[in-house]
């Protein structure tokens, strides 16, 4: 086969390794140790982690090594060694697939022979690659030591990435399909390419994307994508070098989007108003850092930021009371971003059976601009997150981030919005956990068009969406979560969830009655485990505990992908 010929390649690599191995020892009587075999095609990625979070066992920090070698083992999609991945239809995917070229990932590589690394640049490197699209798992593992010099493997796992894709959301009366092709790893090369046609409440859309996350091996990035919608376009453009690892000492940034869009007004699930709306943003900036500094890395980012807006009413549905003042505002800023390097790697906690990248320590980006004008404003922008406890069985976790604008000549907040969300889970026996979580939002002088909203995949899982609408929200979830070893033909993960939801909104546009909510449900979790959206499945029922404006009270069946279990 195809793929035993290409896992064969790596042994000559490794001979010519040890072979020089043995003319070093030869010669000055260093003794290499073998620390790991090459992986095969059955290699399990979370056999060696905590499920709660290891931090890693490189053991390097005691001397520097240099590299000496580098060897790229790419794992096809389906284990042939594995009687159930070893059919007629499975080695025929592997023998199409166009697997990731070594070049690719050698890009992705924050190191190369000769250079000195450690433990948190290997692991930082696994992040990295975990990112990708085209990898479901990573791991970079030490082969050999000699003296002060080791052999390096990095191991990926294929996936499949050219997807006929076709999504469902069904949640609270609103359904979303798309149908499309995409493919996250055109040809091999990492670049991703995309075409769907998209329905929703809201339009219909026909959307055409190209990414290049690496342009060369200079880690410059281009995006680019236009939409085409019932109810006008959307097009942006990105050219970017981003502050790709923790030292990495300066990132620019260029990009323009524009949309022209119908922006829906809501109560008790039904549309009752709508707002045309279009907006042109712009920016430009650069980022300057120092790099990795006793646990910390700094990032200052300056540039210039261009926003324009135009409201005017509708066409099928009456217009709010009042339409939005257009506005445009041109103004430098400043951003300060500062993150903590303490990481950590799991599994079974927001995927099934993934390798999963816990950031443990804090992280802080605030921004602040000035534009001025008639009316000058002072615009805020940020989030903080941080752990407050992570240990084996509990890992309780808490952020915020913030949006707002402040005029000056009328002292009053405009179109802002604090978030507020704590997540904690506790670990029951190994396959179960019981997930609880808090979210809270307040909005100040909303202008724009949009809304507070709750019920459906917005929270409140047995009422329509865009049930409750406010100023404000706040919500509180309880599930227990089980995450079986039953593997779905081999492609899908399987979990299962029994959930209680209790969610209220406050405010001006209060039209709950100063009633709290909730619902009790159960559903499904399907993880596809060889594909490249690493999204999860849901298939929920939910049945709400009171009844609805019309007296009904009625289960509801909630289809969605979300990026968690």
């Amino acid at each position: 086969m195809v793929r035993q010929q290409r896992t064969r390649l790596i042994v000559p690599v490794l001979a010519a390794s040890a072979c020089a191995c043995s003319l070093v020892h030869a010669q000055s009587a260093t003794v290499c140790e073998q620390v790991n075999a090459p992986a095969g095609t059955d290699y399990n990625f979370t056999a060696g982690i905590s499920r709660w979070g290891s931090l890693g066992s490189y053991d390097l920090d005691s001397q520097p090594y240099r590299v000496r070698s580098i060897a790229i083992n790419t794992l096809p999609i389906f284990d042939e060694t594995n009687r159930r991945e070893n059919n007629r239809l499975y080695r025929w995917v592997n023998e199409i697939h166009f697997d990731t070229r070594p070049r690719v990932i050698t890009k992705q590589l924050l190191f190369k022979p000769g250079d000195v690394v450690n433990s948190g640049i290997l692991a930082e490197n696994e992040r990295l690659l975990r990112k990708q699209k085209y990898v479901a798992e990573s791991e970079i593992r030490i082969l050999q030591k000699c003296g002060d010099e080791i052999d390096l493997e990095v191991v990926t796992r294929e996936v499949w990435t050219l997807v006929p894709g076709i999504n469902f959301h069904a949640s609270g009366g609103d359904n979303e399909f798309s149908l499309g092709l995409r493919d996250s790893n055109l040809l091999g090369t990492g670049q991703r390419l995309s075409a769907f046609y998209a329905s929703d409440s809201e339009r219909d859309s026909y959307q055409l994307a190209y990414e290049n996350p690496n342009i060369g091996n200079t880690y410059r990035s281009i995006k680019l994508q236009s939409d085409s919608n019932s109810d006008g376009h959307h097009y942006l453009a990105e050219y970017s070098r981003p502050f790709y690892a923790l030292d990495t000492h300066s990132a620019w940034y260029s990009g323009f989007e524009s949309t022209e869009e119908v922006l829906t007004q809501y109560r008790y699930g039904k549309k009752y108003s709508e707002l045309a709306h279009h907006v042109d943003t712009g920016e430009l900036s650069r980022g300057l850092s120092a790099g990795l500094v006793d646990g910390y890395t700094n990032r200052f980012t300056y540039g210039v930021r261009y926003e324009h807006h135009d409201y005017a009413q509708g066409f099928d549905l009456p217009s709010p009371p009042e339409i939005p003042e257009d506005l445009t505002l041109t103004y430098p800023f400043l951003q300060f971003e500062r993150i903590e390097d303490d990481f950590a790697v799991g599994y079974n906690i927001s995927q099934i059976y993934r390798a999963e990248d816990l950031h443990i320590g804090k992280r802080l980006v605030s921004s602040f601009g000035y534009a001025p004008g008639d009316e000058e404003r002072w615009i805020f922008a940020g989030e903080f997150s941080d752990t407050l406890v992570s240990r084996p069985k509990v890992l309780l976790q808490w952020g915020t981030d913030w949006s707002a604008r402040w005029n000056q000549p009328r002292g009053e907040w405009e179109d802002s919005v604090v978030n507020l969300n704590v997540d904690l889970h506790r670990g029951q026996t190994p396959n179960r956990t019981l997930y609880l979580g808090f979210d809270a939002t307040r909005a100040i002088n909303l202008r724009n068009g949009k809304q507070i909203t709750l019920g459906g995949s917005t929270g409140l899982r047995g009422f329509d969406s865009h049930y409750l609408n406010g100023d404000g929200r706040v919500r509180f979830t309880a599930e227990e979560r089980v995450f079986s070893d039953y593997h779905v033909l081999q492609l899908f993960r399987l979990g299962f969830a029994a959930f209680v939801d209790v969610g209220k909104v406050y405010g001006a546009d209060d039209n709950s009655g100063n009633r709290t909510f909730s619902d009790v449900g159960f559903g499904m979790r399907l993880a596809p485990s060889k594909s490249d959206n690493g999204n999860v499945i849901h298939i929920d029922i939910a049945y709400p505990l009171q009844k609805d404006i019309k007296g009904r009270r009625s289960p509801q069946l909630v289809l969605e992908s979300r990026a968690t279990f």
